[in-house]
């Protein structure tokens, strides 16, 4: 795993993600698992190793469609090993916090 700071990553979720028109109708949100998609694509293409599980996330607050959301990673020590800490934020808003433990190299 890397261990040098992670750059910031940027999403910008689409207006019209096909995702929103059953998730939820007149207040469409993100689906949690969607999310989590993201944040480790982000992390994979950031350079990070590839991700095992993910012992632990928190939903803060919902994810709607037009949102710009920037993730912040960074490498933790944790009672089972190594491990990556994300944030995600919305503007100054915390959306969504977690673990993922990735592979070891």
């Amino acid at each position: 795993m890397q261990t040098s700071r992670m750059p910031t990553r940027r999403i910008s979720i689409p207006l019209e993600h096909p995702v929103f028109e059953g998730h939820f109708p007149g207040r469409p949100i993100m689906p949690g698992s969607l999310l989590i998609d993201l944040v480790l694509a982000a992390w994979e293409n950031s350079g990070g190793d590839p991700v095992t599980s993910v012992p632990s996330v928190k939903f803060h607050r919902p994810v709607a469609p037009g949102d710009t959301l920037v993730l912040h990673f960074t490498p933790t020590i944790t009672g089972t090993g190594a491990g990556v800490r994300f944030t995600c934020l919305r503007e100054e808003t915390l959306v969504c916090s977690g673990l993922l433990a990735p592979q070891a190299p």
